[in-house]
């Protein structure tokens, strides 16, 4: 069975956009909406390219639980002084409230791990 994973925007960047390894597409795959948002916000083609991605990929809406662990999240990362991207905290959510791992290549999710045992994260 095929690890299910979400992918966070660089690793749509780095695959869709630079020739990326495409090897982790054979996993079952997920997008957070804010991915989608993220990746097509600077397309000239941006309702084609959500269409395609949508296609593609499950799609996770923000949901209670969703919304709920976002706000764990920054409150943690507050206390701890670590303020990062507020998309990225809603994508760890995502990942965390739906138990996925998170491939990115964005080094800031660190931080939520060192505060979220339970968070599954690949940085490649």
């Amino acid at each position: 069975m095929a690890e299910k994973i979400l992918l966070d925007t660089s690793m749509l960047i780095d695959i869709f956009d630079k020739g990326g390894d495409t090897g982790i597409l054979k996993s079952e795959c997920y997008l957070s909406v804010v991915s989608v948002y993220e990746y097509i916000r600077y397309k000239h083609n941006a309702e084609e390219q959500k269409l395609l991605l949508e296609g593609a990929f499950e799609t996770i809406n923000f949901s209670n639980p969703i919304i709920l662990m976002a706000s764990e999240i920054f409150v943690k990362l507050k206390k701890a002084g670590k303020l990062i991207n507020e998309n990225d905290v809603y994508i760890a959510a995502s990942a965390i409230a739906n138990k996925l791992k998170l491939y990115t290549k964005d080094s800031d999710f660190k931080e939520i791990k060192k505060l979220f045992p339970e968070f599954r994260l690949a940085v490649m």
